[in-house]
């Protein structure tokens, strides 16, 4: 989830110093936040946390119960192939039996937990004292205290799935309240609505119409969104539709209670609506922690509100548990099984999501092969306020830069094979693309009243998913599929760029992400570089048209 997260091991892709930072939003326009560290993994937390014992009843335990669905092959083979089908379908052939679903929720009620399953959904929800859910799953849970007061349970037991649930859960997630999504944003001037259509060459495309007209981006988040204040003030400022009649917030007390605002929430859709300004905006609020994370993505993915799934969070990939992979990626496969392209923000402290002192790693679920994957670049403007240059984004004093490198879990996917590299090690490289990122160089937005200059890979999937948007809607009017899974169209793109009359991507060879170099071609740094709107949006015609391939 976000980065942003005072206990999250979670790294979201973001600079906003607003969003991502943990400390109060100062008043001044000019102050400048600087990227909370990512938290120390679950063994070095406990390590140095007061033990208060072993949780009791007093101790409530969220879990996430991920369900075996039906006919993997055919789903599997569904994916390979890029068909997609409704979410009616998808519930009806690849779905949890529900059935089973529903007696495995009884189970759990009669056992003393809160539990709910909801048709179409791949995970149930059980909330309960925390003896219960030790006793079930066969694990020792303790309570543990910060040095700042902080308290959380955890166990580092494996968990084993009991006899009446083994027919139908295939994994566990929720066991400890330590590790959480960050949301990934850094600083406070940026370019305005204006400089981002003329630099990403997006502007043809708003001047023939395309405003994301009869398009839904949803996103899921973990800082409230108290009002709409900011954000009529950012729309009147640009000139923009107001954000009234196209935004939607969802809220559910099963999926926990988010953060207070952190600006987080506020970038994600003042950046869509300078370039998508009249696609509608769902948002999906939950707690910061896992378990209550998943659920509120489930739904989102369950509901198909939109197409389009911008998500500026993660978390250290190493500190993922299986069950918590698991569950996720079912979800995912699901989200592309239904025709969703789902754009994740690589995180902000360069190859090192899980912080300096321990190996590169990515942050989850960027690195997950089912979605796309966002870093960060700095730019580089002509005296004209077009596009000049880019470069990876990556500050070794602070320790920030754009996430990326290879997955230590997911197997390269096949739309990769032409641009395996030899630090991969076979294993899924991230990022696919990218864009502006570097709070030196960031986006300007209005957050508590208040003008800043914010980046991230939180500032660059939004982007992203906006850019998307625009290329949705003309793929509409010329009676076209919509993109659907971006992966395997982006790299075709990267590997045909001679046969497009202008490039879709601007090549980023310069920089570092304190680890990796940027260079021609496809990088762990940068991936495929940032997007020419226009040219993209031609691109991605020429391969729906020539069936995909």
């Amino acid at each position: 989830m976000r980065a942003g997260s005072t206990l999250a091991s979670v790294v979201v892709c973001g600079v906003f110093a607003l969003a991502c930072a943990p400390t109060p939003h100062t008043s001044s326009p000019a102050a400048i936040r600087e990227v909370s560290p990512p938290p120390a993994p679950l063994t070095a937390a406990i390590a140095k946390a007061v033990h208060l014992g072993t949780a009791g009843v007093e101790t409530e335990v969220f879990l996430t119960l991920g369900l075996k669905g039906r006919h993997p092959e055919r789903l599997a083979a569904l994916l390979a192939d890029g068909q997609t089908v409704s979410p009616a379908i998808y519930a009806a052939e690849f779905g949890p039996d529900p059935a089973l679903a529903l007696s495995a929720t009884a189970s759990l009620v009669e056992a003393s937990f809160r539990a709910t399953w909801r048709p179409g959904s791949t995970l149930i929800a059980a909330d309960g004292p925390a003896p219960v859910a030790a006793q079930l799953l066969g694990i020792d849970i303790e309570n543990y205290r910060l040095a700042d007061g902080t308290t959380f349970y955890a166990s580092l037991d494996e968990p084993r799935i009991p006899p009446q649930l083994a027919s139908i859960v295939n994994s566990v997630s929720g066991l400890d309240s330590y590790r959480q999504t960050r949301s990934f944003a850094v600083r406070p001037g940026g370019l305005t609505p204006t400089d981002i259509l003329a630099f990403y060459n997006l502007k043809p495309l708003r001047d023939r119409g395309l405003d994301g007209t009869g398009q839904t981006i949803v996103l899921p988040e973990i800082d409230d969104l108290p009002n709409l204040n900011d954000l009529e003030l950012f729309a009147t400022k640009y000139g923009l539709p107001p954000f009234g009649p196209l935004l939607t917030v969802k809220r559910d007390s099963n999926w926990g209670t988010p953060m207070r605002p952190q600006g987080e929430t506020v970038l994600d859709l003042e950046i869509i609506h300078e370039v998508a300004p009249n696609a509608k905006l769902v948002v999906y609020l939950s707690a910061a922690d896992f378990a209550h994370g998943d659920r509120a993505f489930d739904q989102l993915v369950t509901d198909h509100l939109g197409s389009i799934i911008s998500e500026s969070l993660g978390a250290c990939e190493l500190e993922i548990s299986g069950g918590r992979r698991a569950i996720r990626a079912a979800i995912e496969d699901r989200a592309v099984a239904q025709g969703m392209s789902h754009f994740v923000a690589t995180g902000d402290s360069g190859a090192y999501t899980c912080g300096q002192d321990t190996d590169a790693s990515g942050s989850f679920p960027s690195t997950l092969p089912s979605v796309t994957a966002v870093g960060g670049t700095s730019v580089f403007e002509s005296v004209q306020g077009t596009y000049f240059k880019e470069a990876a984004w990556g500050a070794p004093i602070d320790e920030t830069g754009t996430g990326g490198g290879p997955s230590h879990f997911y197997p390269l996917p096949d739309y990769q094979q032409a641009v395996a590299q030899a630090a991969g090690h076979g294993l899924r490289q991230v990022p696919d693309v990218s864009a502006n990122g570097d709070p030196n160089t960031g986006f300007h937005i209005i957050f508590e009243g208040v003008a800043g200059q914010v980046g991230g890979t939180s500032a660059s999937t939004p982007l992203w998913a906006a850019t998307v948007a625009l290329i949705n809607q003309d793929m509409k009017k010329k009676g076209l599929r919509e993109v659907g899974f971006a992966n395997p169209a982006i790299y075709w793109m990267g590997q045909n760029t001679p046969k497009f009359p202008s490039p879709p991507f601007h090549d980023v060879t310069g920089g570092n992400n304190l680890l990796y170099d940027a260079g021609p071609g496809w990088d762990f740094a940068t991936g495929w570089g940032s997007m020419d709107g226009a040219a993209l949006d031609q691109a991605w015609i020429l391969y729906i048209k020539g069936g995909g391939a």
